[in-house]
Formats: C-alpha cells, structure tokens, sequence
C-alpha cells in the first residue's frame, strides 16, 4: 500500500479511536454512578448511537481516501 494513503488511513483510525475511548470511558462512568437506571440508560443509549456515528464517519473517510487514490 501507498506510504501516503497508510498514512491517511492510520490518521483516520487514530482520530476514531481517540473519540471511540471517549465515549466508552463516558458510558464507564455512567454505569458506575449513582444515577437513576432510567436515566443511565437513556444517556448510555444516546452515547450507543453516537459511537455507531462515529464508526459510520470512519467508514466514509476511508472510502473517500481510497477512491481518491485509484
């Protein structure tokens, strides 16, 4: 693989994993308070889809990073 595009893609990859840790530290800390259940699991719902947005962004990065290079 291309030096460039490897690069691209780790940056990618690290940027993911960077927002990917803050948000299972977020639902860590969530189920570990003494919030109410109901609560916990709304906020741990809401931090499920946004962790599922930011694989989906990942995703899409790497296509257009990929495309760009063929």
């Amino acid at each position: 693989m291309d030096p460039q595009l490897q690069k691209k893609i780790d940056d990618i990859m690290i940027e993911t994993n960077e927002k990917i840790s803050a948000i299972v530290n977020e639902i860590r800390d969530i189920r570990f308070s003494k919030m109410d259940e109901n609560e916990k699991q709304v906020k741990c719902d809401k931090l499920r889809e946004e962790f599922e947005k930011v694989m989906f962004e990942e995703e899409k990065k790497i296509e257009k990073v990929m495309t760009e290079y063929q």
